[in-house]
């Protein structure tokens, strides 16, 4: 039999009682999740200081819903969440850290529609703290701001350090345009990382999630929609910068769109199952071109959605669908493939649905 000397003992217990005391209070104040078991609830978008619900409106009334909040551990957040129901109009809450010396306030919105179906570019933002920029969508009667889209600005931030001028990110606004105030530019860019040696700049509706370690994780596509799409349409002008880092072709833009179903196991597609996950119910995507466009103007591109089974109509009125489009200055830069200087530019986006025909 062993014996433990109470000596050792008593050294483990002051130990351990000292690592106890020095642990400091969590500065952190963020809202982590939003929860409801409430029917109807479809989705949820987070922002630095927003957090927009949308729901089915033919089963929430806005004046009584229930939402829980996950926060930052030991934070505290007023008012209780319990105690709100009436989200008729946003609703403020403000998280304290648990040290008490840190406190941010978010506004919680209820939106009853899906994704609008024209996107213009004209309308950019900066998130907190940072200096890259994003589009943002208007709703067509509140006017409101919407954060629909997404982008790998922040994971290239972390790669090659902050900046300070959003022209230094590969996603961000240009005045090169086919119409309005601005487009969208995507450009590939050099990291200086051994293992992903480019960034592809690149534009996405959905979110992206900077817990995850892993960048392809982190893509989440997708926010719900409740039309049947057609047909993608818009505007794009695209530049080369050769040939591609590993594979050594001449680089391709990417311009895409996918319509898929969610289920229990099935919120968000990522990078790993965007391209072949079975709850993908249609495509459009540009297949046989994304090579330079002639000239010095913007050209169309039209692209048709090819179903591989019927929609379900009773699913898709209840957000039962999600929809991203996808655009990328180099096909293959989810796996960092694609040639530093490949620009893409992108305006007036439109999804054109079978109500609209």
């Amino acid at each position: 039999m062993k014996y433990v000397s109470v000596h050792a003992i008593l050294l483990m217990l002051l130990c351990l009682s000292s690592c106890i005391k020095d642990e400091k209070p969590n500065i952190e104040v963020d809202i982590l999740e939003v929860l409801s078991t409430q029917e109807g609830i479809l989705n949820v978008v987070y922002t630095s200081t927003n957090i927009d619900v949308y729901v089915d409106a033919s089963v929430v009334d806005p004046s009584n819903i229930i939402l829980s909040y996950i926060i930052s551990e030991g934070a505290t957040i007023i008012p209780n969440p319990a105690d709100v129901h009436d989200y008729s109009t946003p609703r403020t809450f403000t998280v304290t850290s648990e040290d008490g010396e840190w406190e941010k306030s978010y506004q919680v919105r209820i939106f009853f529609k899906d994704l609008p179906t024209y996107f213009s570019f004209d309308n950019w933002y900066c998130p907190d703290n940072e200096k890259y920029m994003l589009p943002y969508d208007l709703d067509s009667d509140s006017q409101e701001p919407l954060y629909l889209w997404s982008c790998g600005n922040e994971p290239y931030s972390f790669l090659v350090g902050k900046h300070d001028d959003y022209t230094a990110f590969p996603t961000q606004p240009t005045i090169d345009v086919a119409s309005g105030k601005n487009a969208a530019k995507l450009i590939t860019k050099l990291t200086g990382d051994y293992y992903k040696p480019i960034a592809a700049g690149n534009l996405f509706i959905g979110q992206f999630d900077g817990t995850k370690f892993d960048p392809l994780e982190s893509t989440q596509f997708g926010l719900p929609f409740m039309k049947k799409p057609l047909r993608l349409t818009g505007k794009y002008k695209y530049r080369s910068g050769g040939v591609t880092f590993h594979t050594k072709v001449e680089d391709r833009c990417r311009i895409q769109a996918i319509l898929y179903k969610t289920d229990s196991e099935v919120t968000h597609l990522n990078g790993y199952t965007i391209k072949n996950s079975p709850n993908i119910v249609a495509r459009a995507e540009m297949t046989d071109g994304g090579y330079d466009t002639p000239g010095e103007g913007y050209i169309d591109f039209d692209l048709e959605f090819i179903y591989t089974e019927e929609i379900d109509k009773k699913l898709l009125r209840t957000g039962g669908y999600n929809l991203s489009i996808i655009f990328s200055a180099s096909r293959n830069g989810d796996i960092y493939d694609g040639a530093p200087g490949s620009v893409l530019l992108i305006d007036d986006v439109n999804i054109v649905c079978e109500s609209d025909i």
